[in-house]
């Protein structure tokens, strides 16, 4: 019997705390978590009770020495991803890190660099492309379902209250300020679909009163090869969504994220039979679509991201097989979210 793969968590904030930890404990047939780091000793203290992790630490030098640890899951602030990923890197640990992979495309290349020195694998989480809807509409669009593609759009709203009405967030610290934490789930779910980003353009403006914010509602294109994912999103209003909309020659397909719903349009005509009948047809998707929300619900399967991409990672290091989302994607990202905070 193969032995489990020994997981160190490091940062014991609300990510870890709601997505990464929950995810691993999915997976303790394959996975035991070993240990939990963070500067903050207490709150590493409180995370490891709560969750029944058997050792804490807050040196990530102690715990890599002493845990011989296969995988280094990175919740940290952005800032510090580089130098946790190199130090686990370096000690012979695959590393997981939360998105975005780094603030800086130099960081991002040290990184990239170590994993092929060292051997190891990396994987950044770009969680909402392992949303149920998101997958299923990679596979309508790759049989043809919806025609050649002709272009996308990605709507992210998030509430005053989640980030930017704290003037002492980690986000007002990120480049670019808010749209550093938000941008890059717009720009990976783009890239699952633009080929080439050739030209980024951007419109921002400010829509609240808080002196310590510089734009807070973003109108981002991205122009690739193929096509142009239009992008909108807003930190100024008081509620949450995220859609994304891919148009083709014979149809549409739309996503809502949150609902976890996919409808597949195809209206031919303006013409009353063709309006009922497509009508009918969306109205027939969005019940089977909350009708097995329901079951997957009742029946305990996962639908978010996290989970199915950590698995993933995980089958991909027992498998030996690639990561579910490379280094390489993960750099592409940040170019793009670098490009984005020079047009502000």
């Amino acid at each position: 019997m193969m032995n489990k793969l020994k997981v160190g968590i490091v940062g014991s904030g609300f990510i870890a705390k709601k997505r990464h930890i929950p995810a691993f404990l999915r997976l303790k047939k394959n996975v035991c978590l070993s240990a939990v780091c963070d500067l903050n000793l207490e709150l590493a203290k409180d995370v490891a009770q709560e969750f029944g992790i058997p050792n804490v630490y807050s040196d990530l030098s102690d715990m890599l020495a002493n845990e011989q640890l296969d995988i280094v899951d990175v919740c940290t602030p952005p800032k510090i991803h580089a130098p946790v990923a190199l130090e686990a890197m370096k000690s012979g640990c695959n590393v997981l890190l939360e998105k975005p992979m780094a603030p800086s495309l130099s960081d991002c290349d040290k990184m990239v660099e170590a994993y092929k020195t060292y051997g190891v694998k990396l994987s950044v989480v770009h969680n909402q492309n392992f949303y149920p809807p998101f997958l299923k509409a990679q596979e309508l669009v790759m049989s043809g379902a919806i025609g050649k593609l002709l272009g996308m759009r990605v709507l992210i709203l998030t509430t005053r209250d989640e980030y930017i009405a704290h003037e002492n967030h980690w986000i007002h610290k990120l480049p670019g300020g808010a749209i550093g934490e938000t941008g890059p789930h717009a720009v990976y779910m783009s890239l699952a679909f633009l080929e080439n980003v050739t030209d980024v353009n951007v419109c921002a403006r400010k829509q609240s009163d808080y002196p310590w914010v510089s734009y807070d509602d973003y109108r981002i294109e991205l122009v690739g090869e193929n096509l142009t994912s239009s992008i909108y999103v807003s930190h100024a209003g008081d509620c949450n969504t995220s859609e994304v909309d891919l148009f083709g020659v014979e149809g549409t397909i739309k996503m809502d994220l949150q609902s976890m719903i996919l409808t597949h349009h195809k209206r031919e005509h303006l013409n009353p039979t063709s309006v009922a009948s497509s009508s009918l047809s969306v109205a027939g998707q969005t019940i089977t679509g909350v009708i097995s929300n329901v079951f997957n619900v009742c029946f305990g399967k996962t639908m978010l991201g996290h989970d199915n991409m950590i698995e993933k990672f995980v089958q991909s290091i027992i498998e030996d097989k690639p990561v579910p989302v490379t280094p390489e994607e993960g750099r592409e990202t940040i170019r793009i979210m670098e490009t984005i905070v020079k047009r502000l």
